[in-house]
């Protein structure tokens, strides 16, 4: 591990620490956001650095995101949808409506492009 990894990893830590004391532990424990994506059957959209990919079928069942031919991906709510990481790839969902959900595709912190699932 690199010294400066080491050293990101110790100020990060020491940060926590701090803030844990400061606002008590209580604050860091708190309850898991409430909101996330409906199960059901939905179908995705994307862009990604400039390409539009063709509609697909992704099927959403409790916590999981399941398109053929990939892998499940895992989803944690957030305060207005819920978001998926695929390696250093992230993939947000807000819901718009009762029917969409569209977000950004993110590699670290950079917007690589879109991503929409819509009740079928």
């Amino acid at each position: 591990m690199s010294i400066t990894l080491k050293r990101a990893i110790a100020t990060t830590t020491l940060a926590t620490t701090g803030i844990a004391g400061t606002l008590g532990v209580g604050a860091l424990a708190a309850a898991p956001a409430g909101a996330k994506v409906d199960s059901g059957t939905y179908t995705i959209r994307s862009t990604n650095v400039g390409i539009t990919s063709l509609p697909g079928k992704a099927v959403v069942s409790g916590n999981k995101l399941i398109m053929p031919g990939a892998p499940a991906l895992v989803l944690h709510s957030t305060p207005r949808g819920a978001y998926a990481d695929f390696g250093v790839t992230r993939y947000t969902f807000t819901k718009r409506n009762g029917q969409l959900y569209s977000g950004k595709i993110m590699v670290g912190p950079i917007q690589t492009g879109t991503i929409t699932l819509r009740k079928r």
